[in-house]
Formats: structure tokens, sequence, C-alpha cells
């Protein structure tokens, strides 16, 4: 049978439609495959940040610099690995606080770039990374700068960051703001005394109420009270010997609340201290510790026998340096029976009962 025009149109039609729909599911695999080809273009560009523990254990040398005008953080902070231990050498020597600088490396192993942001530096200013807006991080091992990097503003992408010597702003994840951010009495070690309490043999306080001896028999202790006009020391009655431990437990693993940075001794009341702890161990060692004026709040300023360092402790470990023989007593139960019986005797007496209507 012959095939009608209208036949061979239909046949035209379905013929180009079938080609049509080829064409199409071609074109859209080919779009697929070409974005899939960028995606693995872009993530096989990004940078890579491998930091082994292996290799942040190599670290000697870290240098953060803070934003200006960054209110109450240190421009700078240099820390050094000296030996087995950090030291902070920059803005101040001293002994770093090792667990927060610990905490530092391990964050450095956790960081991983994951997007790219901007290329080029014209958006640096944007996002935070720019020289004058960055938190600047750099740390080295002999002299050779194993990581440096910028970190900015953050977000839901991440952390904004820049890769010293790679143009661009990338999105970096894992980073820890506080960790590169503390004050600097968090990046230094400030422990004042650290002792076993069990093992201390003898307690001298010396404050305007007297000089205060305890001492250590065995598993007891017992307790001296010189007052200040007292030509000798008396036994301190009612002596409650939980007190004296719960000293011992204020003063075992004492730490410093903040550093005076550029006070002498006069300026703060410690020429002439206004108390002093003095605890001595089994072993023969000796912790000293003066008080001086009220620092920031009700802490008091301080210093260590062997320092000349000031700093300041809270008001709890330095009112027993400052009390009075009552925060080392039991109750006077007798007094308190005295006290009693002249309120039973100060009572109003009772109302006569009402008279029957």
């Amino acid at each position: 049978m012959a095939l009608t025009t209208e036949h061979k149109l239909y046949i035209a039609l379905g013929v180009a439609a079938a080609l049509g729909g080829a064409v199409y599911w071609q074109n859209e695999q080919a779009k697929k495959e070409s974005a899939s080809y960028t995606a693995e273009g872009r993530a096989r560009d990004l940078p890579k940040l491998e930091f082994t523990e292996e290799k942040t254990k190599t670290v000697d040398s870290i240098t953060i610099t803070q934003p200006a005008g960054d209110a109450g953080k240190p421009p700078e902070i240099v820390l050094e690995k000296k030996g087995e231990d950090w030291h902070l050498v920059k803005p101040v020597g001293a002994l770093a606080n090792q667990t927060n600088v610990k905490s530092l490396l391990d964050n450095l192993e956790t960081l991983k770039v994951v997007e790219e942001i901007a290329t080029g530096a014209e958006q640096y200013e944007k996002f935070g990374v720019s020289e004058a807006k960055a938190t600047h991080a750099r740390f080295s091992h002999g002299g050779e700068v194993i990581a440096d990097l910028y970190f900015g503003d953050g977000g839901g992408r991440g952390q904004m960051t820049r890769i010293a010597g790679r143009d661009g702003v990338y999105a970096v994840k894992g980073y820890s703001s506080y960790l590169y951010a503390r004050d600097l009495k968090d990046w230094r070690d400030r422990t004042i005394f650290k002792f076993e309490d069990e093992k201390a043999k003898s307690v001298e306080i010396q404050n305007e109420h007297g000089v205060f001896s305890f001492e250590r028999s065995g598993t007891t202790w017992s307790a001296k009270l010189k007052e200040p006009k007292a030509l000798a020391a008396k036994a301190l009655e009612r002596f409650d010997e939980a007190k004296l431990k719960d000293l011992l437990r204020a003063y075992k693993a004492l730490t410093a609340d903040a550093f005076a940075e550029a006070k002498q001794p006069g300026d703060v009341g410690l020429a002439t201290p206004k108390a002093t702890v003095t605890i001595r161990m089994e072993d023969g060692a000796t912790h000293v510790l003066s008080l001086g004026d009220t620092a920031e709040g009700s802490s008091k300023w301080a210093k260590r026998s062997g320092s000349d360092e000031i700093f300041s402790v809270a008001s709890w470990t330095a009112d027993w340096a400052t009390a009075e023989a009552s925060k080392f007593q039991k109750p006077d139960e007798k007094k308190d029976e005295k006290k009693g019986e002249k309120k039973d005797e100060k009572a109003p007496a009772a109302p006569p009962p009402a008279e029957p209507e």
C-alpha cells in the first residue's frame, strides 16, 4: 500500500522527535559530565592543609598577631619551645600554659579548606583577611615556616582564610577562634604552688591578728596563736583541724588570677605585706605567699618567695591568710548556750488568757 503524503509527514515528525530527544539527552549528559569535571577540578585545585600529629610535634615557634584595636588582647604573642616545654617570649618572658599550646597545635591538625570564596587580593578587606583585620598565625620549625595563615570573618560556609603565598580567600572548617585569641594570662602558666597537702609538715600565718602556728605530728594537727601584744603563744582554743586542711587544699594547687605587668611591690602593698603564709613540707621544701592590697574585685595582690613577679589570687584563698582566730575554731557551744538563755530571759511574757464572756 502506498504511503500518502499525510503518512509520510507523520513519519518525518516522529523521526525528528526521536532525533531531538537523543540530542537533548546527549546535551544533558554532557552538561552533567562538564559540571562533574568542574567540581572535581575545583576540589583538586583547593590548597591542602595537611598538618599531621607528627608534623605539629616538630613546631618549635608560634607567632599570633591580633588585629589592631582588639581591646584586651595582646597585639602579638610569641611562643617558643625550649627543651620539652613551651615558653612565652613576647610580650613577656614566662613559662607558657602547656595545655593551651597543645590545644592550639591540635586544632591545626583539624583545619581543612572546603571552598574557594574569592580569587585575587581585591576582596581581602571584605572578608576580613587583610593585614589590618585578620588574626595572623605563623607556625615554624627551625626557622622554616610550616603554616602561615590569616583568619578573618566566620560564617556558615566556614572561616574566611588567606594562605600566605597564595592569592585568594578560602573557607576553612575546623577553626576555633578562642584558641588563637586568648588573653595574655591564659597563655601563661598560672601555677603558683604545687604540692601534696597530706605531706605538709607545718603552716605559719602572720597577719594583723597575730602569728598562727600549726604543726603536724603523725596525722594530727595542733595549733597555737601569739596575739599581737602577747608575750608568748598559747594553744588555740577549740581548734578545728578540718579548717586547717581546707587551707591546705586551697593552696596545694594555687593559681594566679592575673599578673601585674608594670607594678612594684610598693605600688600594691607588698613592700610591707598585710599577711604571709609559710607552708613547710616533709621533704624540706618551703612555700611562702605574701599578700598585699586589694587587686581587681576582691582578689589580692601577692608574691611568692624566690620570685619578684607580682600576681593576684582569689579572695577565697587570700581570706585564709588574713583570717582571725575564729576561722580556725569550732563554734563556742557554751557561748551559744548563754546567748540562748539571755534571749529566753528577755522574751516577753505570754499575754493572760482572755476572760470568758
